[in-house]
């Protein structure tokens, strides 16, 4: 960040906890975007009394190349303490996930990444209980099954058929999806 944050509170005393809290968010802020300028936070207690507890906003405006980022956050419920690092957590959490999206759209053109697009054989099909493996072309074997497959009928495929798919990675290890027949040997 190339300026100091600053922190405003408005109609309540200066809390030297929530301060580093704020902090903390703010430095936690630089592994989102490298170029942040500064950053303005906001934390307000309105006039209006309530019946129950303490509202709090908090407002966010981080200085990005680019159009700016503002965040809001509005927090009316349990007890004031607890209220004030609720709404700063909140309005932190959605300032992250605006920065996230932003750093996802590239020159105005949304960018979704897609693993790339192998190939490979089966090696081993479990027609009733609708799954398999395949022998990926760098010899490695992935687990795939009925759900998976995009084109062709689950019926005719046969140990030795060259599949086109995409592989990911689950708990159990790496898995194939967007399953495609390609041609028999």
């Amino acid at each position: 960040m190339r300026t100091h944050p600053i922190i405003t509170w408005r109609n309540m005393d200066h809390s030297p906890a929530v301060d580093s809290i704020v902090n903390e968010r703010i430095e936690a802020l630089d592994k989102f975007h490298p170029n942040i300028i500064g950053c303005t936070v906001v934390i307000d207690a309105p006039q209006k009394r309530r019946v129950t507890g303490r509202g709090f906003d908090v407002r966010v405006q981080l200085e990005i190349p680019g159009p700016n980022l503002n965040v809001a956050r509005h927090v009316r419920h349990g007890h004031a303490a607890d209220d004030v690092i609720r709404a700063v957590n909140a309005a932190f959490t959605a300032l992250e996930g605006r920065l996230k999206a932003k750093r996802e759209v590239i020159g105005g053109v949304h960018v979704k990444h897609h693993p790339p697009e192998l190939h490979g054989e089966i090696v081993e099909l479990e027609d009733e209980l609708g799954w398999g493996h395949l022998r990926a072309d760098d010899g490695r074997e992935v687990y795939f099954q009925r759900d998976s497959l995009v084109s062709g009928d689950w019926e005719t495929l046969e140990i030795g058929d060259r599949l086109r798919f995409r592989e990911r990675d689950g708990e159990k290890g790496a898995f194939a999806t967007d399953v495609a027949v390609m041609a028999r040997t």
